[in-house]
């Protein structure tokens, strides 16, 4: 088959990450694979040394929203481009993507469009909302439960990264159930070895029996880093051994620090920026910790569950389709510091019931978030709809 991913955002994040991941397995699988990215990033590079034909749409595509006149040049211009390519499926990735390759595809030929939705317009107000207006926060709302029922309007199917996303999608948003499938990500296998987790270890300025609780994702308000750090504190008091490691970069970064300095907790917590070995250092932690306010389904807790890592959560979006509670680990309320403190000391307390979690969210791992399954579903939805096709 001839596919073509587009995705908005090529930079860090669990979403270029899924496309790039996804390409690579289509590619190996035989398939003939592109990538439409709206921005230049360094999923572009690694989809290049991977051998993948990458076309990037004129940057004025980011502004589509705010000029009709260059909403008509990009979708004319990304037209042209989708027919030339001639897929037999087009893979929408992320709002952005959905509006224009849907605007785009509307052309005759013999392709079908599919829809990946990585978070609901729900999800988006959860982690969002709280840095609006109240009358912005209802414009945003209507402005993506919009984008959600569009996408579902102009695809041929729809798939949810998650369970909760699906029931929004279904139950909020008013998409036909049939229409919409669950097909969890996938990360894939990465062996790191003892002597990389002594490394990781020696280079954070730990020793073996030092207790490490760590976070990667983006450093902003959706994703609830400043919980964490509110709940430094707490951990600090109760567990003066353990030390904190907090991975990535992003709006909040600066004010996240001067918070952790201004509890006195410098030595207690550190900040390493992004990292590419971001996988050795969950592996080499004792805990990992998500407090988003919102998630569709966070690679990061795919990778904890594959290096046989006890997490902690919150109780949102698809946090729960991994963490499960008592487990594989522990879910907290959003916005709730003092829950996440206590639960995060309860682990660090007790040895043997992480070892346990740990060891079972490895086996969750390899029954449902491994690269091949997901692939394997996406593959088949592919087929299933260029069947329909040709049977038209």
């Amino acid at each position: 088959m001839k596919i073509i991913n587009v995705i908005a955002n090529a930079r860090q994040g669990g979403m270029p990450e899924h496309v790039l991941t996804l390409s690579r397995e289509l590619k190996q699988r035989g398939h003939q694979v592109q990538v439409l990215s709206m921005t230049a990033g360094p999923m572009v590079q690694a989809l290049e040394r991977a051998g993948i034909n990458t076309v990037t749409v004129p940057r004025l595509s980011h502004r589509m929203g705010k000029n009709p006149l260059l909403a008509v040049k990009v979708t004319r211009i990304t037209r042209g481009l989708l027919q030339h390519m001639d897929p037999d499926i087009i893979h929408t990735h992320g709002p952005r993507a959905h509006i224009l390759a849907g605007r785009a595809s509307r052309y005759p030929g013999g392709h079908s469009l599919v829809a990946t939705v990585h978070g609901s317009y729900r999800q988006f107000m959860a982690g969002n909302g709280g840095e609006f207006s109240r009358v912005t926060r209802r414009l945003k709302q209507l402005q993506y439960l919009g984008i959600d029922r569009y996408t579902a309007g102009i695809a041929d199917r729809v798939i949810a990264v998650s369970d909760a996303t699906r029931d929004d999608l279904v139950k909020g948003a008013g998409v036909p159930a049939d229409k919409v499938c669950v097909i969890h990500n996938g990360v894939a296998r990465q062996q790191v070895s003892d002597e990389e987790i002594a490394a990781v270890r020696g280079g954070l300025g730990l020793g073996d029996a030092r207790k490490l609780v760590a976070y990667v994702g983006r450093m902003a308000f959706h994703k609830g880093a400043g919980d964490l750090v509110s709940a430094a504190a707490a951990v600090a008091r109760q567990a003066p051994g353990a030390r904190m490691v907090m991975v990535g970069e992003g709006p909040l970064s600066d004010e996240l620090k001067e918070g952790v300095a201004a509890e006195g907790l410098r030595d207690r917590v550190m900040f390493t920026g992004h990292r590419e070995d971001a996988v050795s250092i969950i592996a080499a932690s004792d805990l990992f910790v998500l407090p988003s306010l919102s998630e569709g389904l966070a690679l990061t807790l795919l990778e904890a569950a594959m290096t046989s890592t006890a997490m902690i959560a919150t109780d949102v979006g698809g946090n729960p389709d991994v963490v499960r509670p008592g487990e594989t680990g522990l879910l907290v309320p959003p916005r709730d510091p003092e829950a996440l403190a206590a639960a995060i000391v309860d682990l660090l307390r007790d040895d043997s019931r992480r070892a346990e979690m740990g060891a079972a969210a490895r086996r969750l791992w390899e029954r449902e978030f491994t690269v091949g399954r997901m692939v394997d579903s996406i593959e088949a939805l592919y087929g299933e709809l260029t069947a329909d096709r040709r049977n038209d």
